[in-house]
């Protein structure tokens, strides 16, 4: 579907420069006038001067006849030159069918507002880059991607942040989706609806209502990321803004540690502080971890404790070479 071509002002035409052919250099011979040869013996100088001359000749020609076919190639260039610039310049391929494709939080009507093209814009003048900053003001653009449909229409698609965390700030009740090249993308509504397996409806048709830490889950369940809970309330995110809380950044570097396996049983993150970091499993067992040292280690202790110990319910791998836990006791 297309939409209207947002544009301010009149962009500048740029002088077009013609290349021009360069003359080549010619060189002419001289031919030596024959005389008789002397009787003496020896070298004749006049045959030596009439060898020299024609080998100058021959030369002259080989070097006359290659300078005009690469001037004549510079000048076939030329024109093609000439005649790219025309066209380029021309409207034939002026840019007037924009279409400009929302996503999940970047509507059509958004990126409308944020896109500046120049009057005029074609084809060939389009300035991607230009198009990305003007879209990466909206925070939750990583990239986007710009199509060219000749004659006249530019297709451009913003391309959102991936979701790999949401920090839940439970002195402000706010859950901050943070992306994976470790921003804090935006802060997400704590009151959220779900369905009966608790996934959330975004057409607000759900059968319940979470709100705090409930819809936090929730929601990072929703993207396929991983909720870090007991935040520092000094923590004070800022969209756009790369996460500088230190204990935040040791809680993404399990996110990224830990294997995909592994993250499917993790219910949470608690990241208090650095030291202090741990996990808490779906099945209620605690695990405590410590700094984000020595996690695929730390996750191998573990598993291997969960397949070989029955009732585990707490597991300290702070020191994974010297880890102790606790099981339930049995009747």
């Amino acid at each position: 579907m297309a939409t209207p071509k947002p544009s301010t002002g009149t962009k500048a035409a740029r002088p077009s420069r013609t290349l021009g052919a360069s003359k080549p250099r010619s060189l002419t011979s001289v031919p030596a006038t024959a005389k008789k040869p002397s009787g003496k013996k020896g070298v004749n100088p006049l045959s030596s001067l009439r060898a020299m001359a024609n080998k100058t000749s021959d030369a002259a020609s080989v070097v006359t006849g290659k300078g005009k076919i690469v001037g004549g190639v510079l000048a076939v260039l030329a024109v093609l030159v000439v005649v790219a610039i025309v066209v380029i310049n021309s409207g034939l391929f002026t840019a007037t069918d924009i279409q400009i494709q929302g996503s999940e939080h970047v509507t059509k009507h958004d990126a409308i507002q944020l896109i500046d093209l120049p009057e005029g814009t074609s084809l060939f003048n389009v300035d991607p880059d230009q198009i990305t900053e003007d879209l990466k003001q909206n925070p939750w653009v990583s990239g986007v991607d710009v199509q060219r449909q000749f004659p006249h229409t530019l297709i451009i698609t913003p391309m959102e942040r991936k979701v790999i965390a949401i920090a839940y700030i439970s002195s402000d009740d706010l859950a901050w989706a943070i992306g994976d090249d470790d921003t804090w993308i935006a802060p997400l509504s704590t009151s959220v609806e779900v369905d009966d397996q608790g996934n959330v409806i975004t057409t607000g048709q759900g059968s319940n209502t979470l709100t705090g830490i409930d819809a936090a889950l929730a929601l990072a369940k929703h993207y396929g990321a991983v909720l870090l809970t007991d935040v520092s309330a000094d923590v004070a995110p800022v969209s756009g803004q790369a996460v500088s809380s230190k204990a935040v950044k040791a809680g993404l570097d399990y996110v990224r540690g830990f294997s995909s396996e592994f993250l499917g049983q993790v219910k949470d993150i608690s990241t208090p502080s650095v030291e202090a970091i741990s996990a808490n499993l779906n099945n209620g067992i605690e695990v405590s971890l410590g700094d984000s040292n020595d996690i695929v280690k730390k996750e191998r202790v573990v598993t291997k404790l969960l397949s070989q110990v029955e009732g585990v319910t707490y597991i300290n791998v702070r020191s994974p070479g010297n880890y102790t836990f606790r099981n339930a006791p049995t009747s």
